[in-house]
């Protein structure tokens, strides 16, 4: 993969480093987040950082090869967040009693 980006030298570790301050902010979130639902939106983001971080990887390293690890896995990441769901699902009941005595 021939990518010749103008300003290369200084964004593409600048980039790598934004997302290492991100990775480290939504750490904390996933360790201090109140609720269940917190995590489970820190970890998504954590996954999506991930795929950035790979994706810029490839761009770095020339490989078309990184591309097809991070469409995996954002895919994989999609499952995840799915497989959390029934966690967090209220039922009828519930939701009609606690709109009321909110």
């Amino acid at each position: 993969m021939e990518a010749h980006l103008a300003g290369a030298a200084w964004v593409l570790p600048l980039a790598m480093a934004l997302l290492v301050i991100a990775g480290a902010l939504v750490l904390a979130r996933l360790l201090l987040g109140p609720t269940g639902p917190d995590r489970v939106v820190a970890i998504d983001a954590l996954t999506l950082l991930g795929v950035s971080a790979v994706a810029l990887g490839a761009v770095i390293a020339r490989e078309r090869v990184f591309l097809d690890v991070a469409v995996v896995l954002s895919l994989l990441a999609f499952l995840g967040t799915v497989a959390f769901t029934p966690l967090f699902r209220r039922g009828p009941e519930d939701s009609v009693e606690d709109e009321e005595t909110v």
